[in-house]
């Protein structure tokens, strides 16, 4: 079975590629990879109606990827961002010297996709405005978004 879902790969990223899907490949191609398996558990000529092994396997990675980018959508429009508290103190709708400096010695801890994200914040961006401007998902920043405020927190909360 694991060599005829192999056979099926190409397939998968040809549907890829024609829904234009450009973020978290690795994860529609599991999706699709699930979607094989299915097919081919599933197929007889009954519930093919007629249609060929390969074209009821298209049919059934194609409806799996489009439900999974609608999941992801519904999931990304439902979630609201947060506030970024620990960043956003500020005086006068500036941040005060004081968070600004600890901001510059938090700066060494982190990553380079951490510190884009913390430079954007500071500037006033959302997490979907980052997104957009890097051009990485919604996901990828709101990980970053984690990973900076779990480091950040830890050097905060210990001092």
């Amino acid at each position: 079975m694991n060599e005829k879902i192999k056979d099926y790969e190409p397939m998968i990223y040809s549907i890829m590629k024609r829904l234009s899907i450009q973020f978290d490949q690795d994860d529609y191609m599991q999706v699709g990879r699930m979607a094989v398996y299915n097919a081919l558990s599933t197929f007889d000529d009954i519930a093919a109606k007629g249609a060929t092994e390969s074209q009821f396997v298209y049919t059934r990675i194609h409806q799996r990827l489009i439900d999974e980018i609608r999941r992801v959508s519904r999931y990304t429009n439902a979630v609201s961002v947060t506030s970024d508290d620990l960043l956003t103190e500020s005086v006068g709708g500036r941040l005060d010297n004081l968070h600004m400096m600890e901001l510059e010695s938090a700066r060494g801890l982190l990553g380079e996709q951490e510190r884009v994200w913390l430079a954007y914040t500071l500037k006033g961006y959302s997490v979907r405005e980052i997104a957009g401007v890097t051009g990485f998902s919604v996901s990828s920043v709101k990980n970053w978004r984690a990973s900076a405020r779990k480091k950040l927190r830890a050097v905060y909360d210990g001092e």
